[in-house]
């Protein structure tokens, strides 16, 4: 077994590194490649007095990616085992900082969702957010972002022009859209944010300068491409986004959900999955799903849009462990508090679209179980263990 030990005099270096002229803590992205057949591995990271352990079961290649800024502290000590075996796992390992310019950053860091959940704004590269790229389904981004005003200047409008019934196709202007509710996170494919800096170019609109920042962000990274007549985007990469200004519990919820909806885009087989399934489900079923999106005037989803509808049954039904669990305590009172008209029909099918609804959910979670080894409720590859 192979142990990596940083020398007393780089950690003296290091914590001397830490008293920044503006106080301000440095942040090193850790990059370890792995062996061949590695599976499952477990990867310790030590320094006086501070101790923590991880899981890690990787999707795409052998390379995992850690961040002091996540794991808390700078380590001394790391080491990298077969989780059964105990047999080191390390082909190389890299130590270096990331700089915190203050500028709106181009380049996103390709994290784990627990690293992102678990890391610290206040050694983000730019005060307003931080942008990552999914580790393992690296053409969906992460904007994570200090709170909801910043989010909604950058994305507030592109909301009403992809999703909100009444609104889609235009830009309107903030006038219009003044008071009106927001997503507290985010989604969206590649082709519809090509779609809305299209419309803002062959319509002059002005955008602002987060919106600015977005389609830069996406030109350089090739999210979406420019073309003489505006731009173009595919189907499988996109972004999803979350703030800061949401308590821990619900920003891990909200992260999950979207990132299910970022999964619609880039997992090879899942929207036709999940189309598939939605012609199967009972009817009842589907009517009380419609009705629950068209009720939901605060969020005025667009429930006619189809591809919509589907995403977001998908998002629903994987945001959490049980389903069962969100249906008996969320949707199926909030539908007859909201639908009263249909609350008798609603209790007389009750038993045969939550039958159906649990059904449509054990089938996508064994797909993704199958094909990427992800499970309901949660998209990250890492665990922690307790020393």
């Amino acid at each position: 077994m192979r142990r990596f030990t940083l020398s007393f005099l780089f950690l003296l270096l290091l914590t001397q590194m830490l008293c920044a002229d503006d106080g301000q803590a440095k942040n090193y992205m850790i990059s370890v490649q792995l062996k061949e057949g590695h599976g499952k591995v477990r990867i310790e990271f030590t320094a006086p007095d501070r101790h923590r352990i991880y899981t890690y079961r990787n999707l795409k290649d052998n390379t995992v990616t850690f961040y002091t800024s996540s794991i808390g502290f700078i380590p001394a000590d790391i080491t990298v085992q077969q989780f059964d075996t105990g047999l080191d796992m390390v082909d190389t390992l890299e130590m270096k900082e990331i700089p915190l310019d203050g500028k709106a950053p181009m380049k996103a860091l390709s994290a784990d969702f627990k690293q992102i959940l678990e890391n610290n704004p206040a050694q983000w590269r730019y005060s307003d957010w931080e942008v990552y790229s999914w580790e393992s389904f690296p053409g969906i981004f992460i904007i994570d972002f200090q709170n909801l005003s910043i989010q909604s200047h950058m994305l507030k409008r592109l909301s009403y022009f992809v999703e909100k019934k009444g609104y889609t196709g235009k830009i309107h202007n903030f006038v219009r859209l003044y008071g009106k509710t927001d997503w507290n996170a985010h989604n969206y494919k590649a082709k519809d944010l090509a779609a809305f800096f299209t419309e803002a170019q062959r319509s002059g609109a002005l955008l602002t300068s987060a919106e600015t920042y977005l389609r830069e962000l996406l030109v350089a990274n090739g999210i979406i491409e420019k073309n003489g007549a505006g731009y173009s985007g595919g189907e499988d990469k996109g972004i999803v986004s979350v703030s800061q200004e949401s308590t821990p519990h619900v920003r891990a919820m909200l992260l999950t959900h979207e990132g299910y909806h970022g999964l619609f885009y880039a997992a090879p087989g899942l929207k036709d999955l999940v189309y598939d399934l939605w012609e199967k489900l009972a009817p009842e079923a589907q009517e009380m799903w419609i009705e629950y999106l068209r009720t939901a005037d605060v969020w005025n989803y667009d429930y006619e849009n189809g591809y919509l509808l589907r995403n977001e049954i998908l998002g629903y039904l994987m945001q959490q462990k049980d389903f069962g669990e969100y249906f008996d305590n969320m949707m199926f009172p909030r539908l007859l508090k909201r639908s009263p008209g249909n609350a008798e029909l609603f209790r007389q099918n009750h038993d045969v679209a939550r039958e159906a609804f649990l059904d449509m959910a054990g089938k996508i979670g064994t797909f993704l179980l199958d094909n990427f080894n992800l499970s309901p409720g949660n998209l990250s590859y890492m665990r922690e263990v307790r020393p």
